[in-house]
Protein backbone atom coordinates (compact mmCIF):
# COMPACT_ATOMS: atom_id res chain seq x y z
CA UNK A 1 0.00 0.00 0.00
CA UNK A 2 2.77 2.47 0.82
CA UNK A 3 4.47 1.63 -2.39
CA UNK A 4 1.17 2.19 -4.00
CA UNK A 5 0.80 5.59 -2.73
CA UNK A 6 4.53 6.75 -3.12
CA UNK A 7 4.04 5.58 -6.92
CA UNK A 8 0.78 8.16 -7.07
CA UNK A 9 2.41 10.76 -5.76
CA UNK A 10 5.52 10.58 -7.62
CA UNK A 11 3.28 10.70 -11.15
CA UNK A 12 1.34 13.85 -9.69
CA UNK A 13 4.94 15.83 -9.19
CA UNK A 14 5.66 14.39 -13.02
CA UNK A 15 2.53 15.51 -14.32
CA UNK A 16 2.80 19.15 -12.29
CA UNK A 17 6.55 19.49 -14.18
CA UNK A 18 5.16 18.97 -17.50
CA UNK A 19 4.56 22.48 -19.48
CA UNK A 20 1.15 23.32 -20.24
CA UNK A 21 0.02 24.04 -24.32
CA UNK A 22 -1.55 27.56 -23.61
CA UNK A 23 1.21 28.82 -21.38
CA UNK A 24 3.41 28.12 -23.82
CA UNK A 25 1.95 29.43 -26.26
CA UNK A 26 0.89 32.73 -24.69
CA UNK A 27 4.95 33.77 -24.13
CA UNK A 28 4.36 35.95 -27.90
CA UNK A 29 3.22 40.03 -27.44
CA UNK A 30 1.82 41.24 -30.14
CA UNK A 31 1.14 44.90 -30.66
CA UNK A 32 -0.52 45.65 -33.73
CA UNK A 33 -0.28 49.57 -35.36
CA UNK A 34 -4.29 49.67 -36.69
CA UNK A 35 -4.09 51.41 -40.32
CA UNK A 36 -7.00 53.85 -39.46
CA UNK A 37 -6.10 56.69 -41.41
CA UNK A 38 -5.36 59.92 -40.72
CA UNK A 39 -5.43 58.60 -36.76
CA UNK A 40 -3.69 56.41 -34.38
CA UNK A 41 -5.27 53.09 -32.94
CA UNK A 42 -2.68 50.25 -31.21
CA UNK A 43 -4.01 46.83 -30.05
CA UNK A 44 -1.46 45.26 -27.50
CA UNK A 45 -2.50 41.50 -27.29
CA UNK A 46 -0.16 40.77 -24.21
CA UNK A 47 1.53 37.12 -23.15
CA UNK A 48 -0.98 36.12 -20.15
CA UNK A 49 -3.79 36.57 -23.23
CA UNK A 50 -5.71 40.15 -21.95
CA UNK A 51 -6.06 42.98 -24.68
CA UNK A 52 -5.18 46.97 -24.46
CA UNK A 53 -6.49 49.05 -27.34
CA UNK A 54 -4.75 52.46 -26.91
CA UNK A 55 -6.92 55.14 -29.50
CA UNK A 56 -9.37 54.10 -32.01
CA UNK A 57 -9.35 56.62 -34.63
CA UNK A 58 -11.70 58.72 -36.19
CA UNK A 59 -15.44 57.70 -35.81
CA UNK A 60 -15.89 56.49 -39.63
CA UNK A 61 -12.99 54.17 -38.70
CA UNK A 62 -14.88 52.65 -35.79
CA UNK A 63 -15.92 49.52 -37.24
CA UNK A 64 -12.70 48.71 -38.95
CA UNK A 65 -10.99 48.93 -35.75
CA UNK A 66 -13.99 46.66 -34.18
CA UNK A 67 -14.22 43.98 -36.81
CA UNK A 68 -9.61 43.95 -36.50
CA UNK A 69 -10.24 42.96 -32.93
CA UNK A 70 -12.37 40.12 -33.18
CA UNK A 71 -10.15 39.14 -36.21
CA UNK A 72 -7.63 38.85 -33.90
CA UNK A 73 -9.71 36.79 -31.19
CA UNK A 74 -10.78 39.88 -29.11
CA UNK A 75 -13.66 38.92 -26.71
CA UNK A 76 -12.95 41.86 -24.17
CA UNK A 77 -10.66 44.72 -23.00
CA UNK A 78 -9.21 44.40 -20.13
CA UNK A 79 -8.25 48.51 -21.31
CA UNK A 80 -8.95 51.26 -23.04
CA UNK A 81 -6.77 53.87 -23.38
CA UNK A 82 -7.98 57.47 -24.77
CA UNK A 83 -4.48 59.58 -25.28
CA UNK A 84 -5.79 62.87 -25.33
CA UNK A 85 -9.79 64.15 -26.97
CA UNK A 86 -8.78 64.54 -30.03
CA UNK A 87 -11.67 62.85 -32.67
CA UNK A 88 -8.60 61.33 -34.63
CA UNK A 89 -8.02 59.23 -31.68
CA UNK A 90 -10.97 58.75 -29.43
CA UNK A 91 -13.97 58.54 -31.82
CA UNK A 92 -13.96 54.96 -32.84
CA UNK A 93 -13.98 54.31 -28.88
CA UNK A 94 -17.42 54.84 -29.57
CA UNK A 95 -18.08 51.67 -31.49
CA UNK A 96 -15.31 49.77 -29.45
CA UNK A 97 -17.16 50.03 -26.18
CA UNK A 98 -20.54 49.42 -27.50
CA UNK A 99 -19.34 45.90 -29.27
CA UNK A 100 -16.93 44.82 -26.14
CA UNK A 101 -17.11 44.70 -22.50
CA UNK A 102 -14.20 47.28 -21.13
CA UNK A 103 -12.83 47.01 -17.40
CA UNK A 104 -10.36 49.92 -17.48
CA UNK A 105 -10.58 53.35 -19.24
CA UNK A 106 -8.09 55.67 -19.17
CA UNK A 107 -8.19 58.66 -19.87
CA UNK A 108 -5.83 61.69 -20.30
CA UNK A 109 -8.35 64.29 -18.47
CA UNK A 110 -8.06 66.67 -20.44
CA UNK A 111 -11.45 68.93 -20.97
CA UNK A 112 -12.87 68.68 -24.52
CA UNK A 113 -16.20 70.30 -25.42
CA UNK A 114 -16.66 68.15 -28.57
CA UNK A 115 -19.80 66.08 -29.37
CA UNK A 116 -17.32 63.45 -30.10
CA UNK A 117 -16.04 63.42 -26.36
CA UNK A 118 -19.18 64.01 -24.68
CA UNK A 119 -20.91 60.63 -25.92
CA UNK A 120 -18.07 58.85 -25.23
CA UNK A 121 -18.07 60.05 -21.92
CA UNK A 122 -21.91 59.06 -21.64
CA UNK A 123 -21.33 55.70 -22.50
CA UNK A 124 -18.94 54.98 -20.14
CA UNK A 125 -21.14 56.62 -17.41
CA UNK A 126 -23.53 54.18 -18.85
CA UNK A 127 -21.89 51.23 -19.05
CA UNK A 128 -20.38 51.53 -15.40
CA UNK A 129 -17.08 51.62 -17.19
CA UNK A 130 -14.04 52.10 -14.18
CA UNK A 131 -12.54 55.69 -15.34
CA UNK A 132 -9.24 56.69 -14.20
CA UNK A 133 -7.00 59.57 -15.32
CA UNK A 134 -3.19 58.05 -14.45
CA UNK A 135 -0.47 59.84 -13.17
CA UNK A 136 3.21 60.56 -14.30
CA UNK A 137 4.88 57.69 -13.53
CA UNK A 138 1.51 55.29 -13.19
CA UNK A 139 2.17 51.91 -13.94
CA UNK A 140 -1.40 49.93 -16.18
CA UNK A 141 -1.25 46.76 -14.88
CA UNK A 142 -1.89 44.55 -18.02
CA UNK A 143 0.20 41.55 -17.37
CA UNK A 144 2.60 40.94 -14.62
CA UNK A 145 5.48 39.95 -17.65
CA UNK A 146 4.95 43.51 -18.37
CA UNK A 147 5.90 47.14 -17.73
CA UNK A 148 3.59 49.95 -18.80
CA UNK A 149 4.24 53.04 -17.39
CA UNK A 150 3.15 56.07 -18.01
CA UNK A 151 5.86 58.63 -18.90
CA UNK A 152 3.73 62.06 -19.19
CA UNK A 153 0.15 63.03 -18.53
CA UNK A 154 -0.94 66.74 -18.01
CA UNK A 155 -4.30 66.76 -17.67
CA UNK A 156 -4.20 71.03 -17.55
CA UNK A 157 -2.23 71.21 -20.41
CA UNK A 158 -3.33 74.30 -22.58
CA UNK A 159 -3.01 72.59 -26.22
CA UNK A 160 -4.83 69.13 -26.17
CA UNK A 161 -1.74 67.13 -28.25
CA UNK A 162 0.31 68.43 -24.47
CA UNK A 163 -2.02 66.27 -22.79
CA UNK A 164 -1.03 63.37 -24.71
CA UNK A 165 -0.61 60.48 -22.25
CA UNK A 166 2.99 58.72 -23.13
CA UNK A 167 2.87 55.07 -22.42
CA UNK A 168 5.94 53.10 -22.73
CA UNK A 169 5.51 49.66 -22.72
CA UNK A 170 8.54 46.91 -21.81
CA UNK A 171 8.77 42.84 -22.17
CA UNK A 172 12.17 42.03 -21.14
CA UNK A 173 14.80 43.39 -23.40
CA UNK A 174 12.18 44.99 -25.88
CA UNK A 175 9.89 48.12 -25.73
CA UNK A 176 7.76 49.65 -27.36
CA UNK A 177 7.29 53.92 -26.54
CA UNK A 178 3.72 55.14 -27.91
CA UNK A 179 3.87 59.13 -28.13
CA UNK A 180 -0.02 59.81 -29.33
CA UNK A 181 0.68 63.59 -30.58
CA UNK A 182 3.06 64.64 -28.12
CA UNK A 183 5.40 67.71 -29.17
CA UNK A 184 8.60 68.26 -29.16
CA UNK A 185 8.64 70.59 -26.02
CA UNK A 186 6.81 67.09 -24.48
CA UNK A 187 9.80 64.92 -25.67
CA UNK A 188 12.36 67.26 -24.17
CA UNK A 189 10.66 66.93 -20.94
CA UNK A 190 10.28 63.43 -20.71
CA UNK A 191 13.93 62.21 -22.21
CA UNK A 192 15.78 64.74 -19.70
CA UNK A 193 13.92 62.91 -17.13
CA UNK A 194 13.25 59.13 -17.92
CA UNK A 195 15.37 56.61 -20.13
CA UNK A 196 13.04 56.72 -23.41
CA UNK A 197 15.40 54.66 -25.49
CA UNK A 198 12.61 51.53 -27.12
CA UNK A 199 13.02 49.26 -30.03
CA UNK A 200 9.60 50.08 -31.15
CA UNK A 201 8.75 53.92 -31.49
CA UNK A 202 5.44 55.05 -32.85
CA UNK A 203 6.33 58.92 -33.89
CA UNK A 204 4.33 61.60 -32.62
CA UNK A 205 1.44 63.41 -34.39
CA UNK A 206 1.19 61.51 -37.10
CA UNK A 207 5.25 62.16 -38.23
CA UNK A 208 4.90 65.95 -38.46
CA UNK A 209 7.62 67.93 -37.94
CA UNK A 210 5.98 69.00 -34.19
CA UNK A 211 7.34 66.52 -33.52
CA UNK A 212 9.92 63.74 -33.37
CA UNK A 213 13.19 66.60 -32.77
CA UNK A 214 16.76 64.87 -33.93
CA UNK A 215 17.38 65.31 -30.35
CA UNK A 216 14.59 62.94 -28.87
CA UNK A 217 15.16 60.36 -32.16
CA UNK A 218 18.66 60.18 -31.20
CA UNK A 219 17.93 59.28 -27.42
CA UNK A 220 15.58 56.84 -28.47
CA UNK A 221 17.40 55.07 -31.26
CA UNK A 222 14.46 53.04 -32.68
CA UNK A 223 15.31 49.94 -34.59
CA UNK A 224 11.79 50.41 -35.63
CA UNK A 225 9.26 52.98 -36.28
CA UNK A 226 5.98 53.60 -37.41
CA UNK A 227 4.25 56.33 -38.72
CA UNK A 228 0.42 56.50 -38.70
CA UNK A 229 -1.08 58.68 -40.90
CA UNK A 230 -3.59 59.21 -44.05
CA UNK A 231 -2.61 59.14 -47.36
CA UNK A 232 -2.86 62.30 -49.02
CA UNK A 233 -3.24 64.05 -46.00
CA UNK A 234 -4.21 68.10 -46.36
CA UNK A 235 -0.96 68.29 -43.39
CA UNK A 236 1.51 67.03 -45.45
CA UNK A 237 2.21 64.17 -42.83
CA UNK A 238 4.68 62.68 -42.94
CA UNK A 239 7.18 65.93 -43.07
CA UNK A 240 10.65 65.15 -44.86
CA UNK A 241 12.51 65.82 -41.86
CA UNK A 242 10.79 63.41 -39.82
CA UNK A 243 11.82 60.24 -41.87
CA UNK A 244 14.98 61.82 -42.51
CA UNK A 245 15.89 61.95 -38.71
CA UNK A 246 14.68 57.80 -38.45
CA UNK A 247 17.34 57.12 -41.25
CA UNK A 248 20.14 58.75 -39.98
CA UNK A 249 19.60 56.18 -36.69
CA UNK A 250 18.84 53.42 -39.02
CA UNK A 251 15.33 52.69 -38.13
CA UNK A 252 13.09 50.41 -40.06
CA UNK A 253 10.38 53.07 -40.91
CA UNK A 254 6.85 51.25 -42.08
CA UNK A 255 3.38 54.06 -43.23
CA UNK A 256 0.14 52.54 -42.38
CA UNK A 257 -1.06 54.29 -45.79
CA UNK A 258 1.56 51.74 -47.62
CA UNK A 259 1.91 49.33 -45.37
CA UNK A 260 -1.82 48.89 -43.56
CA UNK A 261 -2.15 47.21 -40.52
CA UNK A 262 1.20 46.73 -38.76
CA UNK A 263 2.17 44.15 -36.22
CA UNK A 264 5.19 43.66 -34.20
CA UNK A 265 5.64 40.16 -32.50
CA UNK A 266 8.57 39.32 -29.87
CA UNK A 267 9.26 36.76 -27.16
CA UNK A 268 11.60 39.52 -25.18
CA UNK A 269 14.37 39.07 -26.99
CA UNK A 270 13.68 39.47 -30.61
CA UNK A 271 11.00 41.06 -32.61
CA UNK A 272 9.37 40.58 -36.32
CA UNK A 273 7.30 42.69 -38.27
CA UNK A 274 4.57 41.58 -40.77
CA UNK A 275 2.31 43.96 -42.39
CA UNK A 276 -0.63 43.68 -44.30
CA UNK A 277 0.20 45.68 -47.22
CA UNK A 278 3.46 46.11 -49.54
CA UNK A 279 2.89 49.49 -50.92
CA UNK A 280 -0.94 50.02 -49.79
CA UNK A 281 -1.47 46.60 -51.70
CA UNK A 282 -2.08 43.19 -49.98
CA UNK A 283 0.58 40.74 -49.41
CA UNK A 284 -0.11 37.79 -50.95
CA UNK A 285 2.89 34.62 -51.42
CA UNK A 286 3.74 34.65 -54.96
CA UNK A 287 3.29 32.04 -56.83
CA UNK A 288 6.29 29.61 -57.93
CA UNK A 289 7.95 30.01 -61.35
CA UNK A 290 10.10 27.96 -63.20
CA UNK A 291 13.96 28.64 -63.33
CA UNK A 292 14.75 31.03 -66.11
CA UNK A 293 17.51 30.57 -68.36
CA UNK A 294 20.61 32.62 -67.57
CA UNK A 295 20.08 35.44 -70.46
CA UNK A 296 23.19 36.77 -72.33
CA UNK A 297 24.74 39.37 -70.38
CA UNK A 298 23.65 43.02 -72.19
CA UNK A 299 26.96 45.61 -73.45
CA UNK A 300 26.67 47.97 -70.95
CA UNK A 301 25.99 51.29 -72.60
CA UNK A 302 28.31 54.77 -71.46
CA UNK A 303 26.27 56.60 -69.19
CA UNK A 304 24.95 60.12 -69.54
CA UNK A 305 26.37 63.05 -67.87
CA UNK A 306 23.84 63.72 -65.07
CA UNK A 307 22.36 67.50 -65.62
CA UNK A 308 24.04 70.38 -63.79
CA UNK A 309 22.29 70.87 -60.61
CA UNK A 310 21.24 74.26 -59.82
CA UNK A 311 22.62 75.64 -56.18
CA UNK A 312 22.30 79.27 -55.94
CA UNK A 313 18.65 80.90 -54.94
CA UNK A 314 18.04 84.19 -54.25
CA UNK A 315 15.16 82.86 -51.77
CA UNK A 316 12.95 79.78 -50.91
CA UNK A 317 10.18 80.55 -53.47
CA UNK A 318 12.90 80.78 -55.68
CA UNK A 319 14.10 77.25 -54.79
CA UNK A 320 11.04 75.93 -54.41
CA UNK A 321 10.24 76.21 -58.29
CA UNK A 322 13.24 74.01 -58.42
CA UNK A 323 13.21 71.51 -55.17
CA UNK A 324 9.29 72.13 -54.50
CA UNK A 325 9.82 69.96 -50.85
CA UNK A 326 12.92 71.95 -50.09
CA UNK A 327 16.61 70.67 -50.10
CA UNK A 328 18.31 68.99 -46.68
CA UNK A 329 21.92 69.84 -45.18
CA UNK A 330 23.49 67.64 -47.33
CA UNK A 331 22.36 69.31 -50.72
CA UNK A 332 24.40 71.62 -52.37
CA UNK A 333 21.49 73.96 -52.28
CA UNK A 334 21.35 74.05 -49.03
CA UNK A 335 21.88 77.72 -47.26
CA UNK A 336 21.68 78.13 -43.90
CA UNK A 337 20.09 81.63 -43.87
CA UNK A 338 17.01 79.43 -45.30
CA UNK A 339 16.80 76.83 -42.50
CA UNK A 340 15.06 78.49 -40.28
CA UNK A 341 14.06 76.28 -38.00
CA UNK A 342 17.85 75.08 -37.52
CA UNK A 343 16.33 71.35 -38.52
CA UNK A 344 18.74 70.36 -41.24
CA UNK A 345 16.09 71.03 -43.91
CA UNK A 346 15.23 74.32 -45.87
CA UNK A 347 12.82 75.86 -47.16
CA UNK A 348 10.58 72.57 -46.26
CA UNK A 349 6.63 72.94 -46.17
Amino acid sequence: MKKYLQLIVMLILAIGLLPIQGEAAAKELRVHFIDVGQGDSILIQSTNGKNMLVDGGTKAQGEKVVSFLKSKGVKRLDYVVATHPDADHIGGLIAVLNAFPVSNFIDSGHVHTSQTYYELLTLIDKKNIKFTVPKELDKLALDPNMIIRVLHADENAKDSNDSSLVLKATYNKVSFLLMADASTAIEDKIRKKYNVEATVLKNGHHGSNTSSSAAFISNVKPKVAVLSYGKNNSYGHPHLAVESRLNKVDAKTYKTPLDCDITVTTNGVKHSVSTACKNGKKVTAPAAKPAAKPLPKPTPKPSAKPAPTQTNFKNCTELRKVYPKGVSKDHPAYQPKMDRDKDGWACER
